[in-house]
């Protein structure tokens, strides 16, 4: 069966995935690769709500002693795009305060190509600095600092198959011991205003993996956050358009955390307005905590720790002409 979209028209917008990127340019390692002084910085999101607070903190607080286990790696913080301190500039300022000479950012995101990543993270680390963006971020009440440290980028969630994983076991989790020829899957995610095209394409990404390795062969999405104000409406309509099709519906969230403003006001609140609620199966839960999600981090800390040992490796100090 074909799937379902959610129906709204998005803007296609193009633009390149940041792996490895550096913003200003700063002086290249003098030493050998072992002399590297790296800092990793988490990043995520934010929120109002201190469970979902938690939940990120918690990952943070698990993978911090395996990353520094990482050769030349010396510090590990945790910062918030918004709505959540510590924001992206204080601890910027605070790997250039300890002499950290190379950042890598691991994005707690979704999405690789987001509104978060390409108009907010990008600029708070330093990797991009365009005069325009910068200034609309200091008028939007952003901290915005300019670091001495060499910025590096991991990939995000979707560019790897744990958040496929991640989904299919929640699914078969709601699924249980029953055959899924009757069933559907509603995935709902973030959503992104002037990304829509790359958020679908996540979720069309999903919906295949999840065809093949599942005995359903419907599945469809809605979008909860921003995008449409917050409101259940669009969830609802994909659950009973599926159901037409269907005699029961998985909806999973495809959300880094618990967000009660999401889980709960949104989608519970959408479950509970479709008029044949109970044959929807729902839990408010979300991507973390996942112990495969841990150990993707730490390995994406790893390869690309060293890569910048091995760029500092190749690095020849300049001759001292004085």
């Amino acid at each position: 069966m074909s799937v379902v979209r959610f129906p709204v028209i998005f803007l296609v917008a193009a633009a390149t995935l940041f792996i490895a990127s550096c913003g200003r340019q700063a002086t290249a390692p003098a030493g050998p690769a072992n002399d590297a002084s790296i800092g990793v910085l988490l990043v995520a999101h934010g929120s109002k709500s201190s469970n979902w607070v938690g939940m990120v903190k918690t990952l943070a607080d698990q993978v911090r002693e395996p990353i520094m286990k990482q050769p030349g790696v010396r510090e590990v913080r945790l910062a918030f795009i918004e709505e959540t301190k510590p924001d992206l500039a204080a601890e910027m300022r605070a790997f250039d305060a300890a002499g950290i000479g190379e950042v890598v950012v691991v994005p707690l995101l979704i999405a690789g190509e987001s509104t978060m990543t390409n108009n907010y993270l990008q600029y708070l680390v330093g990797m991009r600095t365009q005069a325009k963006a910068i200034k609309q971020l200091q008028n939007e009440g952003f901290d915005v600092y300019y670091p001495k440290a060499r910025v590096a980028m991991t990939p995000a969630l979707s560019d790897s198959e744990v958040l496929k994983k991640n989904v299919l076991r929640r699914v078969n989790e709601l699924k249980g011991q029953d055959s899924g020829e009757d069933m559907a899957i509603v995935l709902v995610g973030y959503g992104d205003q002037v990304y829509g095209q790359q958020m679908s394409d996540i979720m069309e990404g999903l919906g295949r993996y999840l065809k093949i390795k599942t005995d359903i062969d419907t599945v469809a999405f809605a979008f909860c956050g921003k995008l449409t104000d917050y409101s259940g409406a669009p969830v609802v309509e994909v659950i009973n358009e599926v159901l037409e099709l269907e005699q029961q519906v998985l909806v999973v969230p495809v959300l880094v955390g618990v967000d009660e403003m999401l889980q709960v006001n949104t989608i519970q609140a959408a479950v509970n307005a479709v008029p044949t609620s109970s044959k929807v199966r729902y839990k408010p839960d979300a991507v973390l905590p996942d112990p495969v999600v841990n150990e993707w981090v730490v390995t994406k800390v790893q390869e690309a720790v060293q890569r910048v040992r091995d760029a500092g490796g190749a690095t020849v100090p300049a001759p001292n002409r004085g």
